[in-house]
C-alpha cells in the first residue's frame, strides 16, 4: 500500500522519487508525473527514468526546471 506522502530528492546526477501515483507523459525533454494532489514536471534533455518500481523512480538527464502543478 502506497504512502499518502511523496518524496522528492534532487541530487546533481538524478531525481529520486518516492510515493508517485503514475507517469502521465514521458518525453526525452520532459517528464510529468502524478503525486497525491498535484504533478510535477520535469524539464530538460536526454531525460530518461533509468529505475522504475511500483512506488519509487529514478530519472537521470540534465535537469532545466522542475515545475509543481495542483490537480
Amino acid at each position: 500500500m502506497k504512502n499518502n506522502k511523496y518524496e522528492i530528492n534532487i541530487k546533481e546526477e538524478y531525481i529520486h522519487i518516492i510515493n508517485y501515483i503514475d507517469i502521465e507523459d514521458m518525453k526525452e525533454t520532459q517528464i510529468k508525473i502524478q503525486l497525491k494532489n498535484k504533478y510535477i514536471i520535469i524539464n530538460g534533455e536526454k531525460l530518461v527514468i533509468t529505475s522504475l518500481s511500483e512506488e519509487e523512480m529514478l530519472i537521470k538527464g540534465i535537469v532545466k526546471g522542475i515545475n509543481f502543478i495542483s490537480e
